[in-house]
């Protein structure tokens, strides 16, 4: 494995693993994000060129995303039956841990090279009482690659209070290598048959879930994105795409749980979180400008493998307590097949 290093702006660091079959993919220590993936001259996922751009343009793509990924509603939640009012950066809700979160924090680092497996291990404290969340969390997000290209994504935290903690990943990504174009005709297959219903275009969740069984949103048999957007759902209707929590069926780490394909690239995903959040960058003429490319709409998708937002509205999705003492662990894995 490659391993070379260099400035990124505000004093972070581009760390870029390159494998034997000549894939790339970088991360930067702002965020503790994702940056490149390059496969064949094509950087598959979303990526600015400096810490400045994110801060400048969005600070999500790429990211590690916490304390709570998702939106919170009235970023209200029950720890031990005490009503906790987080920061409120979507007012009202909470939106991905509030303002200023993991994403904008500069981690530190290390870079572990295992021969044909290397590793970045990025470590953030979080004091107690950030944006309203009790507990000093110590946080360990481990990316790592190998000469299969595949990515893995380890968490591992540790709370000194009873908190909520329920991190992910925010990559989007574009197999045509240029956000420009729309990921309509991508072909997703997904192991999944329910799936978390919004509200309204606050996007916090409804209360209900939805069995998609033989609808527009049913990716069991892989299809184009194309045959959703054009569905007619009330749900793709409401946000203008996806963007929704899936639930998956057999929660398993060595089961494929999602595939995107385009032509002969693909990417699948597998994950020992239940449910993966699927959005589609339905941003409208919005024309956020990535490498000098202007985004269109639908020019990204993400896989965000987390506990379903509205946990504390739903209890069968499940529950993002963590215990003070206790370690949380996930681990999500990206497999890029050509």
């Amino acid at each position: 494995m490659k391993i070379s290093t260099e400035a990124f702006g505000l004093g972070a660091s581009l760390i870029t693993l390159t494998n034997a079959k000549g894939v790339s993919i970088s991360f930067t220590n702002f965020g503790a994000r994702v940056v490149n993936w390059v496969v064949d001259g094509k950087n598959i996922v979303w990526g600015f060129d400096s810490c400045q751009e994110y801060l400048e343009k969005d600070t999500y793509p790429g990211a590690t995303i916490g304390r709570t990924a998702g939106r919170i509603k009235d970023g209200i939640v029950d720890i031990n039956g005490q009503k906790i009012q987080l920061n409120q950066n979507e007012f009202p809700q909470t939106l991905h841990g509030g303002e200023d979160s993991f994403e904008t924090k500069m981690w530190a680092y290390e870079v572990i090279d295992n021969g044909d497996m290397a590793e970045v291990k990025f470590y953030l404290t979080s004091e107690d009482g950030a944006n309203g969340y009790p507990g000093k969390l110590d946080i360990v997000v481990s990316h790592s690659f190998d000469d299969n290209s595949c990515w893995a994504i380890d968490y591992e935290a540790v709370s000194t209070k009873d908190t909520v903690f329920n991190p992910t990943g925010h990559v989007y990504f574009n197999l045509t290598g240029d956000v420009s174009k729309p990921i309509d005709q991508h072909r997703l297959k997904l192991a999944a048959s329910r799936m978390v219903a919004l509200k309204d275009k606050t996007e916090i969740v409804r209360g209900d879930i939805l069995d998609i069984k033989d609808t527009g949103l049913d990716f069991r048999q892989e299809k184009p994105m194309q045959d959703a957007f054009v569905s007619g759902h009330e749900q793709v209707e409401l946000v203008g795409g996806i963007d929704h929590p899936f639930l998956l069926d057999d929660v398993d780490l060595d089961k494929e749980q999602a595939r995107l394909t385009l032509g002969d690239l693909s990417v699948s995903v597998r994950t020992d979180r239940p449910s993966l959040v699927i959005f589609t960058a339905n941003f409208g003429d919005l024309g956020t400008v990535y490498r000098g490319k202007a985004l269109a709409n639908h020019g990204g998708m993400t896989f965000e493998a987390q506990v379903s937002p509205g946990s504390e509205q739903i209890s069968e999705l499940g529950d993002i307590t963590l215990k003070a003492g206790e370690i949380y662990r996930a681990t999500t894995m990206y497999q890029l097949n050509k």
